[in-house]
């Protein structure tokens, strides 16, 4: 008995000392969940089920301070990285901390997903983009990119991310070879959106992205090349948005563009009274952003008519998420805000204990938000 117990403990001390994060459910990676930075690939941010108001913290955890990764889900695992080395896992309904997974440098970008295997980047070192089995614990494959600068999305079969050098890699997702390098002048934090548009020839994916260089461009996604770009003349930070025929984006100019998304014509501008880091969200007929002048904007699409703004006590470079009727970000300030997305009115507010730069994701009726003071936060009804 004491020979078996002994066993059991040196098989439990060598797993914990692994470092091999496994998930063994498999059919939880089947759930629709949020598994990219803006949830979708076209960036809106938007999900139009119904969520009641999430007033209450369900849970929280304190991982590593600060957290500047926006958290991601992909089956019911919640992915956050840290400055620490660390890619940590949660249950996303529990708040039960799964494992980690150590790596040489920090993160502060999003992680991407599908299904059991997902994509993150380092924000320096050699070996800087990482493919993670999250089934077997076993890297897929690692590539030398440089300082990764944008969180990876996936677009069809590629895996695309911006670098410190301002290069947008396209990597084949299976063996992680790169497909093409599109070269910008200034580094990418802007996270790339993608979406088939359909021509008389057939259908042509096409990726969107900005660069602080200043220029938003429009890219075939299977060979890198160029199909528009616009000339902000002021860094672009923020992460576009698609829909409806259109291109939104701010700029450190402190004006959020819409611009034509096939051609890049500009359609109109919008000027707050800061600089724009934040990523819109865009639902229905509305346009969302942040901006260092405090406040949070909601626009018309297609006139770029202001309909409402709301002032925090900070600046604002979360990025927005709309779920339902309701709109969900955070702010330097340090509270997590709840609006009602149609009128702007504050339903609900958190406060937390650091600044809030991180944006929220959304799976299962509940909203997660990481916060500077360390912790990562989970609110629901």
């Amino acid at each position: 008995m004491r020979r078996k117990l002994l066993l059991v403990l040196a098989v439990i001390l060598a797993t914990s000392c692994s470092g091999a994060f496994r998930y063994r459910d498999p059919a939880s990676f089947d759930l629709p969940s949020w598994n990219r930075f803006r949830g979708n690939p076209q960036n809106t941010a938007y999900v139009a089920s119904h969520v009641p108001l999430p007033n209450q913290l369900l849970w929280k955890h304190d991982v590593d301070k600060p957290l500047m990764s926006s958290p991601i889900i992909t089956g019911r695992i919640l992915i956050v990285g840290s400055l620490t080395k660390r890619v940590h896992f949660f249950d996303a309904l529990t708040g039960k901390h799964l494992g980690v997974h150590k790596i040489p440098s920090a993160v502060s970008s999003s992680a991407c997903g599908d299904g059991s295997v997902i994509y993150f980047g380092q924000d320096q070192g050699k070996e800087t983009m990482t493919a993670l089995n999250l089934q077997t614990g076993k890297v897929l494959w690692k590539d030398q990119l440089g300082d990764i600068t944008s969180s990876p999305v996936l677009c069809g079969n590629r895996v695309v991310v911006g670098s410190g050098s301002g290069t947008l890699w396209a990597l084949d997702r299976e063996t992680g070879e790169t497909v093409w390098q599109f070269k910008t002048s200034a580094s990418i934090i802007s996270t790339p959106a993608c979406e088939d548009l359909s021509s008389t020839d057939g259908s042509q994916e096409t990726i969107w992205f900005g660069s602080t260089d200043g220029r938003l461009y429009a890219l075939e996604s299977d060979s890198g090349k160029t199909i528009w770009d616009f000339d902000a003349k002021a860094g672009i930070y923020s992460s576009p948005a698609v829909k409806n025929g259109k291109v939104f984006f701010g700029s450190v100019d402190g004006k959020l563009y819409a611009l034509d998304q096939r051609d890049g014509s500009l359609k109109w501008t919008f000027r707050t009274e800061g600089d724009i880091y934040s990523s819109p969200a865009a639902a229905d007929s509305l346009v969302y952003i942040g901006s260092n002048d405090y406040c949070m904007y909601a626009v018309r699409q297609e006139s770029g008519e202001m309909v409402w703004k709301f002032k925090t006590g900070g600046l604002i470079h979360s990025s927005p998420i709309a779920i339902g009727d309701k709109l969900f970000f955070g702010s330097y300030d340090g509270n997590f805000y709840v609006l009602d997305r149609f009128t702007g009115k504050l339903l609900w507010k958190y406060q937390t204990e650091g600044m809030i730069s991180a944006s929220p994701a959304y799976f299962d009726g509940k909203v997660y938000m990481a916060s500077e003071d360390g912790s990562l936060y989970c609110f629901g009804p």
